[in-house]
């Protein structure tokens, strides 16, 4: 007989299936691609194999080592160790990994997550010849980064990180993360309701943090830079705070959602002693990491560490400062398929040069045509009749 989790693989081999013969290969372009090393990845990656062969796997540092890295394993793609010094410092290194990975004269899309290539993409694409088609970046905080990039990049850059698909996910994120830190809490004898929460970036999965914590009947404080998205925390009912020390000092729940490196020595000293610090994202994204190091940690358990200043004042950080919900294997449901079908179409656009450009300013996009060609294959193999 087989297995629940059988029968959602077999689900989501054939969505993709149908959804690659819609989108159809991307011809004479191969894949260089930063992936999580999650159970989603044991699906997609070689769906996404169908719209052009992943020629250089570049597991996230934080999920190389998970059960389904092994699984991954399987296919037999090449790999090679990342970190975001190697990208930005090593760019000759770099770009040999990717010529001894790739063939001769095809053309490569980089697929990124968290903006890995935002500051080495142009010398990258300069050593190789003009073989660049361009990027397709997954995340917000990637995003940002190739926005502020020092060097505007000179190929397109497309995203499906601001996608209308992407809501979905970015709800079910937040909720992952809220029962993660929930069940890891439990796990020390403690509960949510004894905390006020600090929600440090109310962006689209900060808010959604934000949102469950109140529906659990939590306290929840909220802070961010921009004056828009603190005007719409307050619209919504949130408490908001200006100054993110004071957002500090009246919680003991802090969840940080920014991909901004928020969490820096300042913040760190605003902490109240006994506070439990969860992310959304990498702990390279979202602590200054040299300022977390003057801390001393102790490993209470794999999914908590208790970090203390020497003396009586001390914080707890789940998972080592990495994505909370990845405790218990970032599984959203099918909502995540939404966009990685974009991701899909994104790849084929860039490949076609049939994406909608940015402005100057602005990151590029696929198209609505595409859009609402994923979610009708979504909706007929997700939804019910």
């Amino acid at each position: 007989m087989a297995s629940v989790l059988d029968f959602e693989e077999l689900r989501l081999r054939a969505y993709f299936s149908h959804l690659a013969g819609r989108v159809g290969a991307a011809a004479g372009v191969e894949l260089v691609c930063v992936a999580h090393m999650v159970s989603n990845s044991v699906v997609f990656l070689p769906a996404l194999r169908d719209i052009a062969p992943i020629k250089l796997l570049l597991p996230k540092p934080k999920t190389a080592e998970t059960p389904e890295a092994d699984r991954i394993a399987q296919f037999k793609f090449t790999t090679h160790s990342l970190s975001r010094k190697w990208v930005s410092d090593k760019t000759d290194e770099v770009v040999d990994v990717v010529r001894r990975s790739t063939s001769e004269n095809s053309r490569l899309i980089f697929v990124d997550i968290g903006g890995y290539f935002a500051s080495s993409i142009n010398k990258i694409a300069a050593r190789l010849d003009g073989r660049v088609v361009g990027v397709m970046e997954g995340t917000e905080n990637g995003v940002q980064k190739y926005e502020t990039a020092a060097d505007a990049a000179q190929v397109p850059i497309v995203t499906v990180a601001r996608s209308p698909l992407k809501l979905p996910e970015d709800y079910h994120v937040g909720s992952g993360v809220v029962f993660s830190v929930e069940a890891v809490l439990r796990e020390q004898a403690q509960i949510l309701q004894t905390r006020t929460a600090c929600v440090v970036g109310y962006g689209r999965v900060g808010s959604g943090v934000a949102e469950v914590l109140r529906g659990r009947g939590i306290p929840t404080v909220v802070h961010d830079k921009s004056p828009i998205a603190m005007a719409e925390a307050a619209a919504r009912g949130f408490q908001v705070f200006r100054r993110l020390d004071e957002a500090l000092q009246v919680s003991s729940l802090v969840i940080s959602a920014t991909g901004g490196h928020a969490i820096d020595r300042r913040a760190l000293a605003n902490v109240r002693s006994g506070a439990v610090i969860a992310t959304v994202t990498s702990v390279d994204d979202e602590f200054v990491e040299k300022d977390l190091e003057l801390y001393r940690p102790t490993t209470v358990s794999p999914a908590i560490t208790r970090y203390d200043s020497g003396g009586q004042r001390y914080f707890w950080l789940i998972n080592k400062g990495n994505p909370a919900n990845f405790l218990h294997g970032a599984v959203i449901g099918p909502a995540m398929q939404l966009i990685e079908g974009e991701k899909m179409a994104a790849i084929k656009a860039l490949a076609d040069d049939t994406f909608v450009p940015g402005s100057r300013t602005e990151i590029s996009e696929v198209s609505r045509d595409d859009r609402e060609m994923v979610a009708e294959i979504w909706n007929e193999h997700f939804l019910g009749d």
